[in-house]
């Protein structure tokens, strides 16, 4: 019967359409005599709240007249069809309308939103897992040798491992290749290689045809599968080394250990060997509970998936507030690979998770131990410039299309000021090793824990 009814509303839109388009569209369609006759009605018919002003009535009248022969004045009621239908003789009554409208409009984001995130039976969104993972980086201590690290400024899982090369001081070893999500332009998943950019490796136009190159299979075939970022590519076999944000920070770390021992310097080491099971421990706590618990209550697909992320990401929060009012950072008074999995999520909650994932129960800035803790970890040397926060809210608001299908973006003055963090608000360079682990140059092999 609804699709019946649906049928019959499509035919009498298509009917009615073409009377809509003449005379310049419907906020055209009242027309001069129209707005004379309204203006007059007006003059001679003052209603009681103009009556203390006779005196300007008429020059009301003859504005509201000149207002009515403006078209873009009126206002546009779509295809009207809650005015066409519901009334005496209707073929749809108005309830069935609206319930049609939901259904469909409902079966689009449900499809949309599976598509862009995969769902279990339950509607909770489930993560695939990553299918590039190393266990060691060939190469880490060869000043010659260079990786390339295709990223995304908007992507929290990108995010972290951009702030590993800024602390580890490693950008002389590691290149960005930076993307855009543009699912418009990008032949496969949503990552196209950014305008005014250059791929150094294939020339690709975007990170599928990265992927191609860099994880083709032996055969010569493509890449099949999800074309994910971050990705870690060797520059010198163009093969990749891994495509999981946690296991690239290791690598990372790797890498600036090598560079040090064989230059006979300290270096930065986020993954220190005395605190190894702490930081595995925050990792998947952290993974679980709060950098994947966001995702999963904003493409949940049914309202108890939704409740249920929800409930396990705040009480993380609560957890992690009173974990912090004993310690600068989350494992002690100096930084850790941990705290960089944590700080991607959090900068991106107040201005997007909150409102278009729906995690609106508290604000981080609620939060005064996590709030304070956010703004030191900008304050490293290197972590605002490693994020560009506005660019990130827009890419939310107007990339994820099935969560916000107008594309418009909630108005502030700064993403900053969302988070409320002042970006000038700086550790001097020369005081960062108090905030850091720094490792002795040494013949140790650094951890290859993945």
């Amino acid at each position: 019967t609804v699709q019946r009814q649906l049928a019959a509303m499509v035919t009498i839109v298509k009917a009615r359409a073409p009377a809509r388009g003449r005379g310049g569209g419907r906020s055209c369609s009242l027309g001069v005599a129209e707005a004379a006759r309204r203006g007059r009605a007006s003059t001679a018919q003052p209603s009681p709240s103009s009556t203390p002003h006779a005196s300007s009535s008429s020059s009301s009248s003859s504005r509201g007249a000149r207002r009515g022969l403006a078209c873009s004045a009126k206002p546009s009621k779509g295809f009207g069809m809650l005015e066409w239908f519901g009334g005496g003789g209707s073929v749809v009554s108005q309830g069935n309308v609206v319930k049609s409208a939901k259904f469909v409009y409902n079966q689009l984001w449900r499809a949309m939103t599976q598509e862009l995130a995969p769902q279990d039976s339950t509607g909770s969104y489930a993560r695939p897992k990553d299918p590039f993972v190393s266990d060691s980086v060939e190469g880490a201590g060869d000043p010659a040798r260079v990786f390339y690290l295709y990223t995304g400024n908007a992507c929290p899982w990108c995010h972290r491992c951009l702030l590993a090369i800024a602390l580890l001081g490693i950008e002389d070893r590691v290149k960005v290749v930076e993307l855009a999500d543009d699912a418009e332009k990008a032949s496969r998943g949503g990552w196209i290689i950014r305008e005014g950019a250059r791929d150094p490796l294939f020339g690709a136009r975007d990170l599928r045809q990265v992927y191609d190159g860099a994880a083709a299979a032996p055969g010569g075939e493509g890449f099949r599968g999800r074309c994910t970022a971050p990705l870690l590519v060797d520059g010198a076999t163009k093969r990749v080394v891994s495509n999981n944000s946690t296991n690239i920070m290791r690598r990372l770390n790797d890498i600036a250990i090598a560079k040090g021992n064989a230059a006979g310097a300290a270096a930065v080491d986020l993954f220190p060997a005395d605190l190894a099971p702490e930081i595995e421990a925050a990792g998947a706590k952290l993974y679980t509970s709060v950098n994947n618990a966001v995702y999963q209550c904003g493409f949940s697909t049914s309202q108890s998936a939704h409740d249920e992320a929800a409930r396990k990401l705040f009480q993380a929060l609560d957890d992690l507030e009173a974990e912090l009012a004993g310690g600068r950072y989350l494992l002690g008074d100096r930084v850790t690979a941990a705290d960089l999995m944590l700080l991607p999520t959090l900068c991106r909650f107040d201005a997007c998770y909150a409102v278009l994932f729906k995690c609106a129960c508290r604000r981080i800035r609620d939060y005064p131990n996590l709030h304070q803790w956010m703004q030191r970890m900008f304050a490293l040397p290197g972590s605002v410039e490693a994020f560009d926060a506005d660019g990130c809210k827009r890419s939310y608001f107007q990339q994820l299309f099935p969560l916000n299908p107008s594309g418009i973006v909630p108005y502030s003055p700064s993403a900053w000021q969302d988070m409320g963090i002042d970006p000038a608000n700086r550790i001097p360079q020369n005081q960062a090793s108090e905030h850091l682990h720094i490792r002795n140059p040494s013949a140790a092999t650094p951890t290859s824990a993945n």
